[in-house]
């Protein structure tokens, strides 16, 4: 078994929970994929654990494919289908993953480690209803993705000892310019310089997440939930906000222009150092 990941900790109380940055795996990327391992993917569709890094499976069918916990850095898997793939685990950093599908996929993080997607191709990827709890996905490119009902929401990992991790997706300087998240589960996510504009985040749960410099510039964030939601400097200018839930939000430095806040609930939302409209002055905290 892989050993957890740097800046794990394990406390002895079994409702103990500790939040943790997903941490991927790191690999030499020099080495080739063994070859053994990719004749059993080939033959079996299966291969937990493999060392796979480079590996060419473009436009291949790797439908319901178990390769959890599997290494897949730089693999091209652009094309493929890995619909109700189990990629648990699995590091995919730097793999090209373009145009795949990947439906239902499980991506979420185990005890093992966090699953790496860190500088990962998906553009126009379908990871409809694709499961990415506690994933790192700093720096992917998921431009014009469709990541609808995606599930990005917290991994809570229990050992054996009954001890417990909780892992917070890190969607940090990711691109999801233009993508589709409607629907997807983005509580306490990590979205710091991530580039969300023209977004489709229709009802949305962005519940506690934390955005900081992200470009959400013309996205669709009508009906989406972001109470408590933590924003500084980000750019909503021309965003569509109207009746999404802003209960208790915090924002500073947001840039609000020409975004529509319609029908929007800002009951105690906290407006710091930003222009803000007439009607909204009373929110004002500093």
């Amino acid at each position: 078994m892989k050993q957890l990941n740097r800046g794990s900790l394990v406390l002895g109380m079994a409702a103990t929970y500790i939040a943790l940055f997903p941490l991927g795996a790191t690999s030499n990327s020099a080495q080739a994929a063994n070859p053994e391992h990719i004749q059993q993917m080939q033959t079996t569709n299966r291969c937990e654990g493999c060392d796979l890094r480079g590996a060419n499976f473009q436009d291949q069918n790797l439908k319901g494919a178990n390769l959890q916990g599997a290494n897949l850095q730089g693999a091209n898997l652009q094309g493929a289908n890995l619909d109700d793939a189990n990629l648990e685990s699995a590091n995919l950093q730097s793999a090209n993953l373009s145009k795949a599908t990947l439906r239902r996929a499980s991506l979420t993080t185990t005890l093992k480690q966090a699953t790496n997607l860190q500088d990962a191709n998906l553009t126009k990827a379908t990871l409809v209803k694709a499961k990415l709890k506690g994933a790192d996905l700093r720096r992917a490119n998921l431009l014009e993705a469709t990541l609808e009902d995606a599930d990005f929401s917290v991994a809570v990992v229990e050992t054996a000892q009954g001890n417990r991790h909780v892992y917070f997706s890190d969607l940090r300087s990711a691109n999801f310019s233009k993508s589709n998240l409607r629907n997807a589960i983005l509580n306490q996510v990590y979205l710091a310089d991530a580039n969300l504009s023209q977004a489709n985040l229709k009802g949305a749960k962005l519940k506690q997440a934390q955005l900081k410099y992200t470009n959400l510039n013309g996205a669709q964030l009508n009906r989406a939930d972001l109470r408590k939601a933590s924003l500084e400097s980000v750019n909503l200018s021309e965003a569509d906000l109207s009746s999404a839930h802003l209960g208790k939000i915090s924002m500073k430095e947001v840039n609000l222009r020409d975004a529509n806040l319609s029908n929007a609930d800002l009951s105690g939302a906290k407006l710091c150092q930003m222009d803000i409209p007439a009607s909204l002055q009373a929110l004002a905290t500093c």
